[in-house]
């Protein structure tokens, strides 16, 4: 294990990411809700391999099922797809500037995001395109910022001094 890769770190800011995700916000910017959980889970698979990020991915997604009353296993699989493809780009990811970092990782979101969408239409759940694309803006521009914070609470796993 990393010795700047805290444990208790990775399980709090993961259950806070999934806290904030599930309470409600007004409607007004309902729609920009960014997604926390999906950015804990893709820095966690990114700045420290050590953690079972797949794992609590899939567990994460479970919870998030029940909690939105979606099919079981839906939000698993975008969560655990999120965090594997991830984890699988960290080599690159490490070596790029945070902003360059962030190019990359709007494509990955935008799969998870598609995932939902796709679900959901096979499901015959309603959802409105627009609330489910309108993350993808605010996501891209927290990033930075979730990732800093992430990283200044001892969760960094330092390179060469590139991570935030």
């Amino acid at each position: 294990m990393n010795r700047d890769s805290n444990p208790l770190v990775f399980l709090f800011s993961l259950l806070l990411a999934l806290v904030l995700q599930v309470t409600a916000l007004p409607d007004a910017v309902s729609p920009f809700r960014p997604l926390l959980l999906v950015m804990a889970l893709a820095y966690w698979a990114i700045y420290a391999p050590e953690m079972p990020a797949l794992v609590a991915a899939w567990l994460l997604g479970l919870c998030c099922d029940v909690l939105y009353g979606a099919p079981l296993g839906q939000y698993a699989l975008g969560l655990v797809t999120v965090a594997y493809v991830a984890r699988r780009l960290s080599g690159t990811l490490l070596s790029f500037p945070l902003w360059q970092a962030t190019l990359v990782l709007v494509p990955v979101w935008a799969l998870y995001i598609f995932l939902m969408f796709w679900i959901d239409g096979l499901t015959h759940h309603p959802a409105d395109p627009l609330r489910r694309w309108l993350p993808l803006i605010s996501t891209s521009l927290l990033w930075p910022l979730a990732a800093g914070l992430l990283g200044s609470t001892g969760g960094r796993r330092s390179r060469r001094g590139l991570l935030p």
